[in-house]
């Protein structure tokens, strides 16, 4: 009965509001066959609905006794899954303690290939990459920015105005983690996703669960778009690059990624036309780029592309090649 009621109100949705994008709070709590003829529904009505939800449940539920759990992206579902493995590798846990992760300098190369490739996790199984989302930041937990800056300060936790406390130093320092998270995620095999003001260092001011929090912890400031503009443009450029090569960014299943020249911290990734370095160490790394003509920048907000190429990637950056 409660499955032919919510299958009923997301068609109302979609045929009266016109919407095509469901996400799901903790989707576990719901059997897989729901959230399967969920899609086989919605699909009916736009074949380019969007489904997708936590493949979490978040505690002790009625489908512990028996039912499969919606707690992944399964062959048939047709729902996405946030892929929380990669989030992790790439900036620390968000359970069990604080955390920090590959652009904070803790490795974890097997996960950062796992996700640029978009191979089987225990969140997708499906062989389709483009249903994992991967994501830095949702709604819950620490924005990026405070992430970053309070594994800058080697702190657990910091309540405040985190650029004061993190300094000119600190600043330059998470702007490139920052920029390096984002480029991790646009640039792999997967559904990208980002939360509002990430894209320009959007602070809670280091309140981690911020639910019951007034304005002045949950409020966006637009006035970071122009602080931050070179945060913002990366994050733009990264985003007009791979729309213009979908056939090499999303779900190409012949992507390939390594440890470079067996340095912890440095991927060389290949998928399509393009070859990707990706340095999340504290120094710059010489870098091949024999049967590549071209380096593609996008720091500009709009992607230009320049037969200069570089000799090396710079520390906490990344380099994008072309044939």
């Amino acid at each position: 009965m409660y499955r032919k009621y919510m299958i009923d109100s997301l068609k109302h949705w979609m045929k009266d509001y016109h919407i095509n994008g469901f996400r799901f709070d903790l989707m576990g709590i719901h059997e897989a066959d729901t959230m399967k003829e969920i899609y086989e529904e919605l699909y009916k009505i736009d074949n380019k609905v969007m489904v997708y939800g936590e493949p979490w449940a978040g505690g002790t539920t009625a489908t512990d006794k028996g039912a499969e759990k919606a707690v992944k992206a399964n062959v048939g579902l047709g729902a996405g899954a946030f892929d929380d493995d990669f989030r992790n590798a790439i900036k620390g846990g968000e359970f069990g303690g604080f955390q920090q992760g590959h652009v904070q300098g803790i490795y974890n190369d097997k996960a950062i290939i796992t996700g640029l490739t978009g191979a089987e996790t225990k969140r997708n199984n499906t062989g389709n990459p483009a249903l994992s989302l991967h994501y830095v930041e949702c709604h819950d937990n620490y924005t990026l920015f405070d992430k970053l800056a309070i594994s800058y300060l080697d702190k657990e936790k910091y309540s405040g105005d985190l650029f004061t406390a993190i300094k000119e130093d600190g600043l330059s320092t998470v702007k490139a983690q920052n920029k390096l998270s984002a480029a991790y995620i646009f640039l792999s095999q997967g559904t990208p996703f980002i939360n509002g003001g990430q894209e320009f260092m959007r602070t809670k001011k280091g309140d981690e669960n911020s639910y019951k929090s007034d304005d002045t912890i949950n409020a966006i400031d637009l006035s970071f778009k122009d602080t931050y503009s070179d945060v913002y443009n990366v994050y733009k450029g990264l985003i007009a690059f791979r729309k213009a090569n979908p056939d090499a960014f999303g779900a190409n299943t012949t992507a390939v990624a390594e440890v470079y020249n067996k340095t912890a911290g440095v991927t060389k990734y290949t998928t399509g036309d393009f070859l990707v370095y990706f340095n999340a160490t504290e120094k710059s790394v010489e870098i091949e780029s024999t049967g590549y003509t071209k380096v593609i920048d996008v720091t500009s907000g709009t992607p230009t592309e320049s037969t200069t190429l570089p000799a090396s990637v710079p520390a906490k950056s990344f380099v994008i090649l072309k044939k």
